[in-house]
């Protein structure tokens, strides 16, 4: 195949697909920040900006692209979560007017006024470009359903994924799509899909960080890491250097930030017992027990901040707690015998003051863990400077923009050790890092920088979802599984083939 893990890239035959409409998976979930007027506008491009080459390209080759992106979370139609802030952006970058495919809540579908092949080529024609509205506002693109599948395969001719930030879920637009039509893979999801192959590399010590605000799905992301081995890529499974290594662990250290603060504090209150007590100096035993029943303030003002943290995350930490890290605030050597690392204190806000190192057992009704501790900044610093793989998604801090000091201690961290393969993913993360950037005005060091966030704590150990639809597309697409109408795809893959067979 074309690409190194066999899918097809759709730079390979431009040609080919002059006149087709292509659905472009794309990922345009950028942050979003309000005027005074409460307008709101992106606040950073880089999403769109990644994305926009590849989609000139096509534009430029005579594909007609049905741009296909989600935006937030919505469980359903929601009008605060139109592409509309999207659009000026993307015009920009792509030098096309945009048009939004409307989503109809009362029928649920797209606006079939719009939503047709013939519109879609006028529309083309006329110079625009169409942007189908969040394709989360139809309800089976999570769930990964035949019927949205045929609804967008009665409009476009194929698939052509370029959204590396999505690929590490299973969904309609990126997954189930390819049952009915072919998929190829777009340059951008090219370049992720290669850089990240040095990520699945086993090089010793090798952390991950961890942050943001997408609880439940870094929690299930970090199961998936700790349980990897040095030989669980397929590309490591056949290395005769790591003969004498099947069997370990490829991370060593995870460590923790952001919201994930929180479901972890929960999580080790909830499940100590009389026992793990023990040894402890009596006053802070005295603390602990109080804090059973502890309610802080950013757990509890959930609905402000637009997360709700549930009893599935404070499980799911409690595994990892008992698999990973055996109550490590017992121990005053943190880093002994544990995976799973937790900060050593935490800078809360209390009584409209900010504390910058407080321990658990020091937290207290109402107050607000708002970022990693001093000490924690000293270890989480000391891990980093000695590591030789480095993957961090998520900012360490609650808030991206008030509490960033733990954030800038890790992202000089990693600027400082050049030795090191690193990647930094995710649109928050690279936000965070763009703006500290400007704010210091120099340029740093952060290894490959991801447009996907989860995707990237994903690579480190499997191929995603989306690349292993590709290339079982693809396959499907030589044998002629997609039928006669493919037949000058189909032909053109097998002389490039045969190409390389003969010129490798």
């Amino acid at each position: 195949m074309d690409g190194a893990l066999g899918y097809l890239k759709a730079s390979d035959y431009l040609r080919e697909l002059e006149g087709k409409i292509a659905l472009v998976k794309s990922d345009f979930n950028v942050p979003i920040i309000h005027d005074s007027g409460n307008n709101p506008h992106v606040a950073d491009a880089f999403r769109i900006l990644m994305a926009a080459p590849f989609i000139r390209e096509l534009i430029n080759a005579g594909v007609i692209p049905l741009l296909v992106t989600h935006f937030g979370r919505p469980k359903g139609f929601d009008p605060s979560l139109t592409l509309d802030p999207v659009c000026p952006p993307l015009s920009s970058a792509l030098g096309k007017e945009i048009e939004i495919i409307r989503f109809d809540p009362d029928k649920g579908a797209f606006s079939p006024e719009q939503f047709n092949a013939a519109y879609l080529k006028n529309l083309f024609k006329r110079g625009a470009i169409p942007l189908l509205d969040n394709i989360r506002f139809h309800t089976d693109e999570t769930k990964n359903e035949e019927s949205l599948a045929k609804a967008l395969t009665s409009v476009v001719d194929l698939s052509i994924q370029n959204s590396f930030g999505t690929a590490h879920r299973k969904e309609t637009s990126s997954n189930r799509i390819h049952e009915f039509i072919p998929g190829l893979a777009g340059s951008l999801l090219v370049d992720e899909i290669e850089a990240h192959m040095k990520i699945k590399k086993p090089g010793s010590p090798y952390i991950v960080i961890v942050g943001g605000d997408k609880v439940e799905d870094s929690l299930q992301l970090m199961r998936t890491i700790f349980r990897a081995e040095k030989t669980t890529h397929w590309s490591n499974m056949f290395n005769p250097d790591l003969n004498l290594h099947i069997g370990e662990r490829l991370v060593d250290y995870v460590l923790v930030g952001g919201h994930l603060m929180y479901a972890f504090v929960y999580a080790q209150l909830t499940m100590l017992k009389e026992e793990d007590l023990r040894g402890l100096p009596g006053e802070i035993k005295k603390d602990l027990r109080g804090l059973r029943e502890v309610r802080l303030k950013g757990f509890e003002s959930a609905a402000e901040s637009g997360y709700q943290y549930n009893a599935e995350e404070i499980n799911l930490s409690q595994g990892l707690l008992r698999l990973y890290n055996d109550f490590q605030f017992k121990d005053p050597n943190p880093l002994q015998g544990r995976r799973l690392i937790l900060p050593v204190d935490y800078e809360i806000e209390r009584d409209g003051a900010i504390l910058k190192s407080v321990l658990l057992h020091e937290l207290n009704d109402d107050d607000e863990i708002v970022d990693i501790g001093d000490k924690t900044k000293e270890l989480y610093t000391s891990v980093v400077e000695k590591a030789a793989t480095i993957v961090w998604n998520g900012p360490l801090g609650v808030d991206d923009e008030r509490y960033v000091e733990g954030t800038h201690r890790m992202i000089d961290a990693i600027d400082k050790n050049r030795d090191a393969v690193k990647e930094i993913g995710g649109g928050s993360t690279n936000f965070v890092t763009s703006s500290y950037e400007e704010a210091s005005r120099r340029k740093l060091d952060m290894g490959f920088r991801s447009t996907g966030g989860g995707s990237t704590l994903l690579e480190t150990a499997f191929d995603s979802p989306v690349t292993i639809s590709l290339i079982m597309s693809s396959r499907k697409l030589l044998e002629g599984g997609y039928g006669l109408q493919y037949e000058e795809l189909r032909k053109a893959v097998i002389k490039k083939q045969l190409a390389r067979r003969e010129h490798p």
